[in-house]
């Protein structure tokens, strides 16, 4: 058996709640384990992915619309700014094109 097999088994001996969600259908042995390699079996502190998720979902909830809503407006705002200032620039290389081509053309 490999050793991290045997490490797995030991976490989840740690974590009998895991092999519970097995039993209840609620993850797969891979999904455990995938999760287990590339999160628990570098970082022994046991964070689960749940509790990312819900991490992540409390600062979401957090958020106030009035804030995105701010932000958004300063976003667009500086969007419109910078496509004016390119349609400006390339009004300005026409321009400089068609004096270009006249002069070529003489």
């Amino acid at each position: 058996m490999s050793s991290d097999l045997t490490q797995f088994k030991g976490y989840l001996k740690k974590h009998p709640e895991l092999i519970m969600k097995v039993r209840r259908g609620e993850t797969t042995w891979q999904a455990l384990y995938d999760e287990w390699l590339l999160v628990d079996q570098k970082d022994s502190r046991g964070i689960e992915f749940d509790q990312i998720l819900n991490t992540v979902k409390e600062k979401i909830q957090d958020i106030d619309p009035g804030q995105i809503e701010e932000y958004s407006k300063r976003i667009q705002s500086g969007l419109d700014f910078f496509q004016e200032m390119l349609s400006k620039l390339n009004q300005g290389n026409n321009e400089s094109d068609d004096i270009l081509m006249k002069q070529w053309k003489q």
